[in-house]
């Protein structure tokens, strides 16, 4: 299964589980990749635009998407280390489970890696609120 098709999988199992933290993660992620797909404006041309404007989007590649995701997962690690040095350890834990979460999904040694931390993460939830796993 490719990168995307996992990261809609798992937002669909999300979504299911009502699992807020982990739908924001996988719904930024997919507007960011949507973003890496399109198409930079024409900027040399001065006259205005007239008629349709759908453009076909950029087709990424599989290390394209890894990119993104890598640089999605250091900018959380990044925002994570602000918030505790800044005395928010709850919003950098929050931040770090994002970036840890993203980070398995560009593992190259084990595809199912990113799925598997993401069940562990909701194991870790359940265990935190009382639920039988």
């Amino acid at each position: 299964m490719h990168i995307r098709e996992r990261i809609t999988a798992d937002l669909s199992d999300a979504m299911k589980r009502r699992d807020t933290e982990v739908v924001a993660v996988l719904r930024t992620t997919l507007a960011v990749i949507g973003n890496a797909e399109a198409v930079p404006l024409a900027t040399s041309s001065s006259r205005p635009v007239v008629g349709p404007t759908e453009v076909t989007r950029r087709q990424l590649t599989e290390e394209d998407l890894a990119q993104v995701i890598r640089s999605e997962a250091a900018e959380r690690q990044a925002a994570a280390d602000l918030y505790r040095a800044g005395g928010e350890p709850a919003t950098a834990d929050r931040l770090d489970a994002g970036a840890r979460l993203l980070a398995g999904y560009v593992l190259a040694d084990d595809v199912a890696l990113g799925h598997a931390i993401y069940v562990n993460l909701l194991a870790g939830r359940r265990r935190d609120h009382g639920e039988k796993e």
